[in-house]
């Protein structure tokens, strides 16, 4: 009798996050966009590949040696604050806003540079500029690229539900944990 109320417990359990994977997504979730992304291990990824979990996003590029390299030390900062059983649910996708020079292998060597851990930290690339124009343009992050190569930008860090709508952003710069962020990752990191 005990197997059989664990296999319905279990059974149910499916069953529900089937259901919830099948509905479909809010008007207002990033995930409507029709966005590709090559990640650092090369692997082609949906921007809706995501649903389903909280998913920090942000843009930086790999060049950038200004605020993308304070950008990474916040949230580096901020993860090392969470507790383990918030530490291991962490998503955080940083998107490059350098399409035409940043690669998976660049990306690659990025996360052992700058000692990112793989499990929480994914970088990828958008197929074109355009791609990398409109998801930048969604989580309200602005930018252009100079005449000396260097691209001028905003950071922005933005929180999204498993839906994909957004919860929670933050436009502060500074390389210190960040008590907001990690008090915005402890209400969907459980």
């Amino acid at each position: 009798m005990q197997k059989k109320s664990r296999w319905l417990l279990a059974l149910s359990g499916l069953l529900f996050w089937t259901s919830l994977m099948a509905a479909p997504l809010p008007g207002d979730s990033i995930y409507q966009l029709d966005l590709s992304l090559t990640d650092m291990a090369g692997k082609q990824v949906k921007l809706a590949d995501f649903a389903g979990q909280p998913l920090t996003v942000s843009m930086f590029y790999g060049n950038c040696s200004s605020a993308c390299p304070v950008l990474l030390k916040k949230l580096q900062a901020s993860a090392k604050k969470l507790p383990t059983n918030a530490y291991r649910h962490l998503s955080i996708l940083l998107v490059s806003l350098d399409p035409a020079n940043d690669t998976a292998d660049s990306l690659n060597m990025l996360i052992d540079d700058d000692k990112l851990d793989p499990k929480v930290f994914r970088l990828a690339v958008a197929r074109n500029e355009a791609d990398t124009r409109q998801l930048a343009s969604v989580l309200g992050i602005k930018y252009r690229r100079l005449d000396n190569g260097t691209i001028n930008h905003s950071t922005r860090i933005v929180l999204l539900d498993a839906q994909g709508r957004v919860l929670y952003h933050d436009d502060r710069i500074g390389v210190g944990a960040d008590a907001a962020l990690i008090e915005a990752w402890h209400t969907q990191l459980k």
